[in-house]
């Protein structure tokens, strides 16, 4: 017995006589719910292994390269620019609404690490990424290039490997769509809902950018899950004579 005459538990529960009701309103309940839904995601998607293995050291320097492109300020869309450096084209001043040159900037980035592709003066540099899409399913076999699933592009570019994202429109008169895989320690949902990570030029300049994003522009190119026609094409790199900086 308490020689005071009072219950010491009674003295802690009276402080707040409302808890226990307002833990049983709907309200509370509600918000509980809210707070879970929320959380949930987050621990699941970070207990959640990477899809596609680490970046290897290759794969670093591949990161190197894109990195010190300057795509972000070079080969901007609505701008004339010479396809190898993406400077603006001081012989042809002035914009051009459907100037886009993702196909110039995969094609350059081809060239500093030495990996064929059909790019200028093969080629003109205007509307060639449908060119090129069919050129790396037929031509570029020959050439060392391989057709891969969207799970072994996203595992190859992280081992440094050059890995191509490549569209082709079927109306000849629009232009396709192409794109660089970008190595990214990314989880097997992301993979599933928005595809490879990505860098390239066109519509918009992006040195890191979804597949599902990249191509949104173009219908059924990309689906959840890698259904859409987007297609993925892989060829070595010869690491052995470029620096980090992608030059021989």
């Amino acid at each position: 017995m308490n020689p005071g005459g009072s219950n010491p538990a009674h003295a802690r529960s009276s402080r707040n006589p409302n808890m226990h009701n307002i833990c049983r309103t709907p309200a509370f309940a509600l918000w509980l719910i809210l707070a879970l839904a929320l959380i949930w995601p987050q621990t699941s998607r970070a207990s959640e292994p990477d899809c596609c293995g680490p970046i290897t050291a290759q794969g670093q320097k591949l990161l190197n390269v894109l990195d010190q492109s300057g795509v972000e300020h070079l080969w901007l869309p609505q701008v004339h620019v010479h396809w190898l450096s993406g400077e603006p084209d001081l012989r042809r001043p002035g914009r051009s609404r459907h100037a886009t040159h993702c196909s110039a900037y995969v094609a350059a980035m081809s060239v500093r690490l030495g990996v064929p592709l059909l790019r200028p003066p093969q080629r003109r540099a205007g509307m060639l990424a449908t060119p090129q899409a069919h050129w790396l399913g037929s031509i570029g076999k020959r050439e060392g290039w391989v057709a891969v699933d969207m799970q072994q592009a996203q595992s190859l570019a992280n081992q440094g490997q050059f890995l191509l994202a490549a569209w082709a429109n079927p109306d000849p008169r629009r232009s396709g769509h192409i794109a660089i895989v970008r190595p990214s320690e990314q989880s097997t949902t992301d993979l599933r809902l928005h595809g490879p990570e990505l860098t390239m030029a066109g519509h918009l300049n992006a040195l890191r950018i979804s597949t599902a994003h990249g191509f949104e522009d173009h219908k059924g190119a990309w689906q959840e899950g890698g259904k859409g026609s987007v297609q993925y094409f892989a060829h070595p790199v010869d690491w052995a004579v470029l620096n980090t900086s992608g030059t021989k």
